[in-house]
């Protein structure tokens, strides 16, 4: 919690002193404006509520695992064995005796599962508190909205770059260890976060009279801005890497690849998550469309396989 605390005040402090008009700061032109902080909030403010958006989004994220008894889904499909199955660590997120073949499946399937219903409860939380008028004044409510879905996003991708501890940023076509890669965490849950703010009544509940482009470039400079402090003051070259742009799941061949066997697997472990889901709302159960199923089945998109990325 007190290193949660370190990286909201210091990533609010790397984006105030991003000089202006320098090469990083034109960056933002492509997302319409130079803001990488919501006016709405003072300085203190900012901090605190990014650092309260990802201790919540955490605590959401366990909750996750918990009503949907990971502990034994993992046991059971993961190694066979459902007895005694009713633990799940979050901080193992390290190169060493890493998880490999179906646990390492099952392992990234319900985290990625987790991030969606801590993302969900996040969002319905936020509405619940933004529709309060002691919490917040009517004329307010959109900019305040837009605020704090700003803040969460940020929070949530540093939050997902300090758990990955030492493993790497760039994704593999493979799983590995017991967590997804951040970045393809973030192409989960973005999309979540705009699709559900994208609803004609949570828009009406909010007031933040943004359409669908508009939240998707909000979302984006919220995980852009994260990514541009993590990999500028926390990686070995400390300089930006383009390769933790967002640019959407079914635009990478390997992710693509990697997401043939999450998304078979959640297919088999579905119906008995459903059994067993203690409650909450539909709209927090990952979800794969039919479009999606279809692209990330197409190995022709990229080739044959590993190997015809080798030439």
């Amino acid at each position: 919690m007190r290193q949660m605390w370190r990286d909201a005040e210091n990533f609010c402090e790397f984006v105030r002193t991003i000089p202006a008009n320098g090469d990083v700061d034109k960056l933002y032109d492509f997302y319409g404006d130079r803001e990488k902080l919501p006016k709405c909030f003072s300085a203190e403010d900012q901090v605190k509520n990014l650092f309260i958006a990802a201790m919540t989004w955490v605590y959401f994220h366990e909750i996750g695992h918990l009503m949907q008894e990971h502990g034994y889904i993992r046991a059971r499909y993961g190694s066979g064995n459902a007895q005694g199955a009713n633990e799940v660590h979050d901080c193992e997120s390290n190169a060493e005796n890493q998880l490999t073949g179906t646990a390492a499946v099952v392992s990234h399937v319900t985290e990625l599962a987790a991030d969606f219903e801590a993302t969900n409860f996040y969002l319905m939380e936020l509405i619940r508190h933004i529709i309060n008028p002691d919490f917040v004044a009517e004329e307010k409510k959109g900019e305040i909205s837009c605020g704090l879905v700003y803040l969460m996003l940020c929070g949530l991708s540093i939050v997902f770059f300090r758990f990955n501890g030492s493993m790497p940023l760039v994704p593999s076509a493979v799983p590995q260890g017991s967590h997804p890669n951040p970045m393809i965490r973030l192409e989960i849950n973005i999309p979540h976060v705009f699709e559900i703010l994208d609803i004609k009544g949570i828009r009406e509940l909010t007031g933040h009279g943004l359409d669908r482009k508009q939240l998707v470039l909000l979302c984006g400079k919220a995980v852009f801005t994260a990514t541009l402090y993590w990999s500028m003051t926390k990686t070995a070259e400390k300089k930006f890497d383009n390769r933790f742009m967002v640019r959407g799941l079914l635009t990478n061949p390997v992710v693509l690849e990697y997401l043939v066997p999450i998304v078979k697997c959640w297919d088999e472990i579905l119906p008995e998550i459903k059994k067993i889901r203690r409650f909450g709302s539909p709209l927090g159960l990952l979800t794969f469309t039919d479009e999606f199923r279809e692209r990330i089945t197409k190995k022709e998109i990229w080739g044959e396989g590993p190997e015809s990325r080798k030439s």
